[in-house]
């Protein structure tokens, strides 16, 4: 398997020493943001988040390249530990375990949990939760909005080095015991929203219940169809006290994205394209495509399948094309083809499709589903 014998040339990099550490800018994730403390702990002399070939072939000397790069020609001086390139989620662990395995990280049996629900979640997406049990995905999203206000060179190393501190804690902790991580949530400034866009913040709901009685929030149906529950972000916290005013600050902006959701659509600045069986909301704004969906069904806006398009981060004059995963069996972004088609999800819940205008990539989008 050719990502093992990256994981090897990745590890003999790291004994070197002396090495960089490369990641994509944009939206984070749990397990680029964790690869990214694990490199930085394991000797990388600077941690950074690019985009382009063209930005990454500019970083002189041996790199490390991690959840980025399976499309990319390299040089032999770079390594990538990529899991996008597969056409099955089966075929490769996600970069959190690729890089585990390249520095030799040796977990406590709870981090290692947690860490392997991190993964699945990053490769099969919200409906590993049917498996998952009490595990899921909350103080995560601190941790990684967090990470992902970095672009370019990576100026925080106090955090990768707190996180990292995280990640090889010999903490044990009963399940119960997480309410306390949860007390967070007393400390955001979204209550009131709470109320009024009750799946927008159906996460911020979770954390509040989860802080009284973690195990029953944390396997309810609503845990279930959020695919909310104990994280490593949680497990953090209260490992590593430190973390908290990091994944404080990540979580207020986590949760502004959900406001200005819920203010995008309150001020209809969307489009909607009801052609056919399947709908699209087209939006000319950077705002995360799930807090969307929920303030539009807040606001009984739509009901029914339906695609959302919205600016991508990392590609100027590109948009992210997502779906619900209630949806999967009939909205399959792999379908779609063309050489405006930058990327497509192994499991067809996202792409980055370039275009004019987030209508015209929804009507392209559509056309491509042949429901137009």
């Amino acid at each position: 398997m050719k990502w093992l014998d990256d994981v090897l040339k990745a590890s003999q990099l790291v004994k070197k020493k002396g090495f960089k550490a490369v990641t994509h800018g944009g939206g984070a994730h749990a397990d680029d943001t964790l690869a990214a403390a694990l490199l930085w702990r394991s000797g990388a002399e600077a941690v950074y988040r690019l985009n382009t070939a063209e930005e990454i072939l500019k970083i002189e000397g041996d790199v490390v390249l991690f959840d980025i790069g399976d499309q990319f020609r390299l040089p032999d001086r770079y390594v990538v530990l990529d899991h996008h390139g597969v056409s099955d989620p089966a075929e490769e662990p996600s970069s959190v375990i690729q890089v585990s395995l390249a520095v030799g990280a040796r977990y406590a049996p709870l981090v290692a949990t947690l860490i392997h629900w991190v993964d699945l979640f990053d490769r099969y997406g919200p409906e590993a939760k049917r498996w998952a049990g009490p595990y899921g995905n909350s103080l995560n999203n601190g941790v990684v909005k967090y990470f992902g206000e970095s672009n370019g060179l990576v100026r925080d190393t106090k955090f990768l080095d707190l996180l990292a501190d995280a990640l090889y804690s010999k903490l044990s902790l009963d399940l119960a015991a997480f309410s306390e991580a949860f007390k967070l949530a007393e400390k955001l400034s979204f209550s009131d929203l709470a109320e009024k866009y009750p799946r927008t913040f159906q996460t911020l709901r979770l954390m509040q219940a989860a802080s009284k009685d973690v195990i029953t929030a944390s396997t309810s149906k609503e845990a279930y169809e959020t695919g909310f529950g104990i994280d490593f972000g949680a497990y953090a916290v209260l490992a590593v006290p430190e973390l908290e005013q990091y994944v404080l600050k990540g979580l207020e902006r986590h949760y502004a994205d959900a406001k200005r959701a819920t203010e995008i659509v309150s001020s209809q600045r969307y489009k909607l394209i009801t052609t056919g069986e399947i709908a699209a909301v087209a939006v000319e704004e950077n705002v995360p495509p799930a807090p969307l969906w929920n303030a539009l069904i807040d606001e009984k806006a739509l009901n029914g399948p339906v695609l959302i398009v919205v600016k991508d981060r990392r590609n100027p004059g590109a948009y992210t094309v997502w779906r619900p995963d209630r949806y999967a069996n009939i909205i399959d972004f792999r379908k779609i083809g063309g050489d405006r088609v930058l990327f497509k999800h192994v499991t067809g819940f996202m792409a980055v499709v370039r275009g004019e205008s987030a209508e015209e990539v929804a009507a392209y989008v559509l056309e491509q589903l042949d429901v137009v």
